[in-house]
């Protein structure tokens, strides 16, 4: 079978599976009484979760320019226009389309080599990994984890920790090699890092509560937590454009298992995403635009 096919099988597979968990979501839906729901929310809340979720692309601006070999001293307003430029085609293209144009950005925008770039995206996933571990393990020091999202955590720390084993091998057979991926070899380096990748799931959070107020609820902070892993856990592989039905299907069964009747928790997930995907696709297209007409 060639790579394309491959591909091909991949994107198949994983569609049915995000199709399923759509059609187990909603059929116990009252539509009428969802959509309801929805045109009551507090407008106020909706306009503050969209701009505590643009603060993702803020930290992840940060994020890159940290993991940037220092030689390369990219300026970060630079670094944040690649940073949302790729997470807006991450967000409307699914699998590797917008890791790609990442990559290609951090060469052509921020003068990267190839190997400096690739090493970025490596560092990318690997302190995203990490967090994503870290968010599902502070969730379980409160209660245990669903069925589906805890064999997602082990194989999401699995694949974390093959990850690390790789980079720190690869960072410690070469110099070059090394100085691309100096976050795992200067601890100060690394945890700055994490901490700027730790602050964009810390707006997601905020982000997440915020649309939950302008539905009238309130959630103590485990539960906030449950819903942010989920979420993060179920769009790690991006099947479908934007993430659109996984991101939906966990959060709606979260809150679901939380208490809420299936109208309330599959409008909060719809707004939910709607709120996280308005700034991670604008600001991206809004920089690519105004880069376009200037030429």
């Amino acid at each position: 079978m060639t790579p394309a096919a491959r591909a091909r099988l991949a994107w198949t597979v994983g569609l049915l599976v995000v199709t399923i968990g759509i059609v187990v979501a909603v059929r116990s839906v009252d539509w009428r009484a969802a959509l309801s729901t929805i045109a009551h929310v507090r407008i106020g809340w909706l306009v503050l979760a969209v701009v505590l979720n643009a603060g993702i692309l803020v930290a992840w601006g940060g994020f890159w320019s940290v993991l940037a070999p220092r030689a390369a001293r990219v300026p970060y307003r630079r670094m944040f226009e690649i940073a949302a430029i790729a997470s807006a085609v991450m967000n409307t293209v699914p699998f590797l389309a917008g890791h790609a144009t990442g990559v290609a950005l951090l060469i052509k925008r921020a003068g990267l080599s190839a190997q400096s770039a690739l090493s970025v995206l490596a560092l990318d996933q690997l302190g995203e990994g990490i967090v994503k571990v870290a968010v599902c393990l502070a969730v379980g020091l409160f209660s245990p984890l669903p069925g589906w999202m805890h064999r997602a955590f082990i194989g999401v720390t699995i694949v974390v920790g093959l990850l690390l084993v790789l980079l720190l091998f690869v960072a410690n057979s070469s110099e070059r090699w090394g100085r691309d991926l100096a976050a795992l070899r200067d601890v100060r380096h690394g945890i700055v890092a994490l901490v700027l990748v730790a602050m964009s799931k810390v707006m997601e959070a905020l982000g997440i509560v915020a649309v939950q107020h302008a539905f009238g609820l309130g959630f103590a902070l485990p539960a906030v937590l449950l819903v942010l892993a989920a979420v993060l856990l179920a769009t790690m592989i991006p099947v479908s454009p934007g993430n659109l039905g996984a991101y939906e299907a966990a959060a709606f069964f979260v809150y679901r298992y939380l208490g809420l009747s299936p109208e309330q928790a599959l409008a909060l997930a719809i707004v939910q995403h709607l709120c996280f995907m308005a700034p991670s696709i604008g600001v991206g297209y809004a920089l690519g635009a105004r880069r376009a007409i200037r030429g």
